[in-house]
């Protein structure tokens, strides 16, 4: 009579599945932490900048604001010195020190000559900048990486700052500002019979981009994608016949 052997399975194999059941475990913990402490960063955020607000709105007894700067908007000059004071004896990224808190004073003056912060990207180094602060600002609330810093949000914030420009081109509402560019848009077809602006238009540079962006946005909107067009933009543009694919050539 032929025997057979049981095979018994060694003891490595339960001690590897006993390992990865320790490694997801593990991974489960560390996700669970990495989640609490994202979800740390933005409560004290949310503190910071629900205190500077309150203190930016503070009032006196009879209704004058007694923190706000000369420029006019936000936190008294006095405290915003001394933040960047402290913001300019930083250490920052690749040993410089104190470039965030310098573009931060020219923000201030271009505020008091304005009126306001809404610095536009095509104005230089200073709106490219402005823009930085809005993308940094959105990673800081998202829990990545960020050269945005509670101090430095409670700077802004105190200045007057607009974390949320969507709705804002220079200082004035988006659609105020559409609205100006199409009445010039009326005016060139009045003169030349259509709405053809060139890109390159040399009496009027602005609207010829102006122009080329709506196509821009147009084709954004029939993808589904993010757009500044709308429905109703599109109905006030066919009413002047525009046309959304361009072959003209250029027009002085």
């Amino acid at each position: 009579r032929s025997t057979r052997r049981r095979h018994v399975l060694p003891n490595y194999i339960d001690n590897d599945s006993d390992s990865d059941s320790d490694d997801w475990r593990m991974k489960q913990v560390n996700r669970t932490r990495k989640l609490q402490t994202q979800a740390g960063k933005r409560k004290r955020i949310d503190r910071d900048l629900a205190k500077s607000e309150r203190e930016a709105s503070d009032t006196d007894d009879d209704g004058t604001d007694n923190k706000a700067p000369k420029g006019g908007n936000g936190g008294s000059a006095e405290e915003l010195e001394e933040l960047l004071d402290k913001e300019e004896k930083k250490k920052v990224h690749r040993g410089q020190t104190g470039m965030w808190a310098k573009q931060a004073r020219e923000l201030m003056k271009y505020r008091d000559e304005h009126g306001h912060c809404n610095v536009l990207q095509r104005d230089g180094s200073l709106g490219w900048w402005v823009d930085r602060q809005r993308q940094s600002y959105k990673k800081l609330n998202a829990g990545i990486k960020s050269q945005m810093t509670p101090e430095r949000v409670k700077i802004l914030t105190l200045m007057g700052f607009e974390w949320d420009a969507s709705h804002m081109v220079g200082g004035k509402k988006n659609d105020e500002v559409w609205m100006e560019q199409l009445e010039k848009l009326k005016h060139y077809k009045e003169e030349h019979g259509d709405c053809l602006v060139p890109q390159r238009y040399e009496s009027n540079q602005q609207l010829g981009k102006w122009v080329r962006d709506q196509r821009t946005q147009y084709r954004l909107m029939q993808l589904g994608k993010p757009s500044q067009m709308n429905d109703e933009r599109v109905q006030q543009l066919k009413a002047v016949d525009f046309v959304w694919q361009s072959r003209r050539g250029p027009r002085h």
